[in-house]
């Protein structure tokens, strides 16, 4: 069987949050003393605590690993195998009953829009999009989205967000790099990227083109891993953000950050899957990331912001992790 994280940090898989702090200290104080006996290397160690001291990312990874067997309450009750066996039967008779009862009801469509693409070939018709019916007053795009769809290309979603993607980079008190990640322009002097970037750094500068700001944390959300940087003298427009809502499995998205340090890369994939998480719903996608993408942007063919770029699955495919858009102002 595969090595997992956990079994990277020697702690089973329901193991606490103080477990695994404690696991990873006594791991490190291992290798400190050059006395760790197991085939894992340093960075092994520190990526298997980084994705399993946070919940999100944990949550994400346990949703790629094979389920734990458990007994189930009549099992552990004791009921009789005969109930068991016939259980399902009644169940599906019940179902197959109330289905002839219920009387066939057609979706109702209708065109919600017809709007021409900005740019678009004026002699060419207007595409018409196709919908379930909504109510007449109903907005026909998100607020702040106005002004902001493009054509769904990769070269227009990079040309309308791109002004609005930064590099962070994080220092200790000695001026020396921690951590460098990528952040999103989310309001005036106001910069959101993911708090493993920023942990344990003394001083934080983000970078939006060819200038440098001073940063600092305004708000934090650990349990989210997000969190708001507050960038004076930052003029550098925000995004139109988006929902999750309005995300669909196999649609195109495309991910802008500085993987890296490779500053302002956009990669193109499509939402694997939508994840549910207590919390809401985390956006799996085959969109190409790597370490230094953390913080960066996912957005929709509309040039919307549907989700932050936090984690990947290590040791599987381009299994990529984008926590909520809705979870920047909780």
């Amino acid at each position: 069987m595969a090595r997992n994280l956990y079994d990277v940090l020697g702690v089973a898989r329901g193991a606490s949050s103080v477990e695994i702090d404690a696991a990873f200290r006594e791991r490190m104080a291992e290798f400190k003393e050059k006395s760790y006996a197991g085939a894992d290397s340093l960075d092994d160690v520190r990526e298997a605590f980084r994705v399993l001291s946070n919940i999100g990312s944990r949550s994400g990874y346990d949703e790629t690993l094979p389920r734990l067997r458990t007994n189930t309450v009549e099992e552990s009750r004791g009921m009789p195998g005969w109930i068991k066996w016939a259980l399902p039967f009644v169940i599906l008779a019940g179902v197959l009953v109330w289905m002839k009862m219920k009387a066939p009801r057609e979706p109702t469509m209708t065109v919600v829009s017809v709007k021409r693409v900005d740019n678009d070939d004026p002699t060419r018709p207007a595409p018409v999009v196709i919908g379930p019916a909504v109510p007449a007053d109903s907005p026909s795009e998100p607020p702040g989205a106005k002004g902001k769809v493009g054509a769904g290309n990769a070269e227009d979603i990079f040309a309308s967000a791109s002004p609005s993607i930064a590099r962070v980079l994080a220092k200790d008190a000695g001026g020396r790099p921690v951590s460098q990640g990528s952040g999103v322009v989310v309001g005036a002097g106001t910069v959101v990227t993911n708090c493993h970037v920023t942990a344990g750094s003394n001083d934080i500068s983000v970078k939006i083109g060819g200038e440098e700001y001073s940063a600092s944390v305004s708000s934090e959300d650990k349990e989210h891993d997000l969190c708001k940087l507050s960038v004076s003298g930052l003029s550098a427009p925000a995004v139109s953000i988006g929902s999750v809502s309005q995300v669909r499995t196999g649609q195109r998205v495309f991910a802008i950050g500085a993987p890296q340090g490779l500053e302002l890369t956009i990669s193109e994939g499509i939402v694997s899957a939508l994840r549910n998480f207590p919390d809401g719903t985390v956006i799996q996608t085959s969109a190409p990331i790597s370490p230094g993408s953390s913080g960066g942007g996912l957005f929709d063919q509309s040039g919307r912001l549907v989700g932050i770029v936090t984690f990947q699955h290590k040791f599987g495919q381009n299994l990529n992790f984008a926590v909520p858009a809705d979870w920047i102002n909780k």
